[in-house]
């Protein structure tokens, strides 16, 4: 949270009505500041400071929702900029970057790979989500070809890549 304890406090309505766990409004305050309580547990805090405080104690990168289902996966929403720090929420999507100047043979085996590979670590999963496909060619029949062949053998999310819009959009 970007806040300190006493500028939490100074919000706070000071009834001290232990309501909310804690045997103060300062030491609420202070649990906040440290991110081991809960705005909602105080029953008495007011509308406008719920909007201050959330908005201070909001992640510095909105979260982004990539792809649904078993392959979607959401980036951003950290707190901390190093893992070390405290630890990051959401895992980093995996992709593999194809071009539409490939050949089709290392397409197909890379299409092959990705529904193939998936390791389990220490409790978790890892394996591919998505496919970066690049417009290398700058044809855009040539893109959106291999953005369908891709989409019909996988369940894959994309990230497109191209200078053309006319391509993207095709795609």
């Amino acid at each position: 949270m970007g806040l300190t304890g006493i500028q939490i406090f100074k919000m706070l309505p000071k009834t001290n009505c232990k309501e909310c766990g804690q045997p103060t409004c300062l030491a609420f305050a202070m649990a906040l500041a440290a991110g081991k309580a809960e705005l909602e547990k105080c029953p008495y805090v007011s509308d406008e400071a719920k909007a201050v405080l959330a908005e201070a104690s909001a992640p510095p990168i909105r979260p982004v929702k990539i792809g649904d289902g078993e392959r979607g996966f959401t980036i951003g929403g950290e707190t901390c900029m190093f893992r070390h720090e405290k630890t990051f929420v959401n895992k980093p999507g995996l992709a593999i970057f194809v071009t539409d100047t490939m050949p089709d043979g290392e397409i197909d085996q890379k299409i092959d790979n990705f529904m193939k590979y998936r390791y389990e670590r220490v409790g978790v999963l890892l394996k591919a989500d998505m496919f970066a496909v690049k417009n290398e060619s700058g044809a855009a029949d040539k893109f959106k070809a291999l953005v369908e062949k891709i989409n019909g053998k996988t369940d894959a999310t994309f990230t497109l890549m191209s200078d053309s819009t006319d391509a993207l959009s095709a795609a």
